[in-house]
């Protein structure tokens, strides 16, 4: 299978090696507002955790519109091509596979960061 096939058939899958990526969201006016981010996948979809009360969620739940770049820690852009998603907050019943993934991808240092599930935090979807 081609880079391109594969890119064809999940448009995130160049994001899934890298750690960290720029999440850009959209403010009501339309300006661009970039966070760096931790991440995970599963199954064709990106999950972020979050504040329950940061600024990314509050965005991504006004408009779902998000565009996805690889980074490092620090922001700093990778040189590939963004990709859009749309964006939503998880259900309670995503919540859990959300939680799974990204604990699966960081292990101890998602726990120190997250710490346990609490209704302060809350996770971001993102599909094609």
């Amino acid at each position: 299978m081609t880079t391109s096939e594969t890119h064809t058939q999940d448009p995130f899958a160049y994001l899934y090696p890298h750690e960290f990526f720029v999440l850009t969201t959209y403010r009501k006016d339309g300006t661009a507002v970039p966070t760096t981010v931790w991440f995970a996948h599963d199954q064709g979809k990106i999950y972020i955790t979050t504040s329950h009360s940061a600024g990314k969620i509050k965005r991504v739940r006004n408009n779902g519109r998000v565009q996805m770049t690889p980074s490092d820690r620090m922001g700093n852009l990778l040189g590939e091509p963004p990709v859009a998603g749309h964006g939503h907050e998880s259900t309670s019943e995503e919540r859990g596979q959300a939680r799974a993934v990204l604990m699966q991808k960081y292990g101890e240092m998602f726990e120190r960061i997250a710490g346990p599930d609490s209704p302060e935090r809350t996770y971001i979807v993102v599909e094609p």
